[in-house]
């Protein structure tokens, strides 16, 4: 990575240069570092590290790490090399339940409560469900349709993208409940299948890690969910609490559906046991 800041023109005492060292060798994963960190990194104190960043051009350390994450170039590459420099080999698990703690509670924070018991009624009223999940969502997608079909509910996997989309538009009606995930930015299947289900009156459930999107323009209900900030690198953990959630509610809304077709769920497994056993 290129230098995080020009030394042109600037004379640093010993220990700036100390602070220097420390800032630079640890690149874009700085940002994720307290001053205190960075003084005990360079063996100054707090002080001396809080009077360092007017030297290189910012006001203070908040304003320096603005300025370097608005610089770290989003990509997938970028983004796991930012995760990776926060990992310490010994204490991988930890850092990823704290990373997942955090993306649950901005989750938790942001998401919608009324839209999710919407988005369970509506599911529960349709003939039939769509699910679209492009990407990196597709396996949410298959987990949902899988969760969802033990309730009895016919569901429909559309096409991840082309013309084979189509297929599925073909059978929507005004009864039915479309489920989309998408994440960043929305695609031109995406808009498709919005504009063909809002001509028709079906239901649109919106699944997002964006907060501001023109996608909520179509849709009837949003569910937020926090992958992430935008460096960094994305993880499914929040999504998938969302899903269960709604399948959670779905299963309570038809329970006397539900325990139906798990029992006959069970007594089919104890049926053929002696074939595929469990």
């Amino acid at each position: 990575m290129e230098s995080l800041f020009s030394l042109e023109g600037i004379h640093f005492t010993p220990k700036q240069r100390k602070i220097a060292n420390v800032v630079e060798k640890q690149g874009a994963s700085i940002v994720y570092h307290t001053e205190k960190e960075i003084a005990d990194q360079s063996g100054v104190s707090v002080p001396t590290v809080s009077r360092f960043w007017p030297l290189i051009g910012y006001s203070n350390f908040k304003v320096f790490k603005h300025e370097m994450k608005s610089r770290i170039a989003v990509t997938p590459e970028n983004k796991f090399k930012n995760f990776a420099e926060q990992m310490d080999e010994n204490q991988i698990l930890n850092r990823l339940i704290e990373h997942h703690f955090k993306n649950l509670v901005q989750t938790g924070n942001h998401l919608n409560k009324e839209h999710l018991q919407k988005s369970i009624e509506s599911i529960c009223n349709a003939s039939d469900v769509y699910i679209y999940a492009p990407a990196s969502s597709e396996g949410l997608g298959n987990l949902l349709e899988y969760r969802l079909k033990r309730f009895g509910i016919r569901i429909e996997l559309i096409a991840k993208s082309g013309f084979e989309i189509y297929e599925s538009m073909l059978h929507m009606s005004s009864s039915s409940t479309l489920i989309v995930f998408q994440f960043v930015d929305m695609l031109l299947e995406t808009q498709a299948l919005f504009e063909h289900a809002n001509s028709l009156g079906v239901k649109i459930i919106l699944i997002t890690d964006q907060l501001v999107s023109n996608m909520y323009a179509y849709v009837d209900y949003f569910l937020y969910t926090h992958r992430g900030e935008m460096w960094e690198f994305h993880t499914m953990v929040a999504p998938i609490a969302v899903l269960e959630s709604m399948v959670m509610g779905v299963g309570l809304e038809l329970k006397e559906v539900s325990l139906e077709r798990l029992k006959s769920l069970s007594d089919l497994r104890k049926a053929y046991k002696h074939l595929i056993p469990k």
